[in-house]
């Protein structure tokens, strides 16, 4: 493809991890490589995102990336403000692909890279964002992404207790320490 590297098609707003004070969030995906996720935060990732409400009808488009806002602060900044209780789900086409060797995104794709390719290209990557977005029911055909497209779908822990995920070593310490301290707070509550 084109620009496209990997997407993500109608995430639940609800099921994101936005933080709390001092503890910054996690958008995390997954793709599956031996029936195990891989799992990658995809905060930093810059491209384009879709705001729906829950009957898919698109109520915003936005860019995130061209300044130092990635996509996981441009779409927590739509939990406030006049957006907030317009949007229930979202999808995002990102421009920084996942490394194969540390499942982190990659440094090497800017705002400002260059991407290469033919007319011919650039329609095929449109119209399958389109078709993804819309899903006309007259299309008979999917969107044509390109074999280097991922699709990544979105990231629930209580989907995959019993499968140990491949992510970041540094993200993985971070949910050990975050689970032992639940496990803590449990116990002191009498859980």
């Amino acid at each position: 493809m084109l620009a496209i590297r990997n997407f993500g098609h109608f995430w639940s707003r609800s099921l994101v991890d936005w933080g709390r004070p001092r503890v910054s969030g996690q958008l995390l995906g997954y793709r599956l490589l031996d029936r195990k996720p891989i799992v990658v935060d995809f905060r930093e990732q810059i491209g384009i995102y879709v705001l729906f409400t829950a009957q898919r009808e698109v109520v915003y488009i936005g860019q995130a990336g061209a300044g130092d806002r990635r996509l996981f602060l441009r779409l927590r900044d739509h939990t406030t403000g006049n957006l907030r209780d317009r949007w229930t789900n979202f999808s995002w086409f990102g421009l920084r692909e996942i490394n194969s060797s540390n499942h982190l995104l990659s440094d090497h794709q800017r705002h400002d890279s260059r991407c290469s390719g033919t007319n011919s290209n650039a329609l095929d990557e449109i119209e399958a964002i389109l078709l993804q977005l819309f899903e006309p029911r007259l299309n008979k055909q999917g969107p044509r992404w390109g074999e280097d497209t991922l699709e990544i779908f979105q990231y629930i822990k209580s989907e995959w207790e019993d499968a140990e995920p491949i992510m970041d070593p540094s993200i993985a310490e971070l949910s050990k320490k975050l689970d032992q301290i639940e496990r803590v707070v449990n116990r002191q509550k009498g859980k």
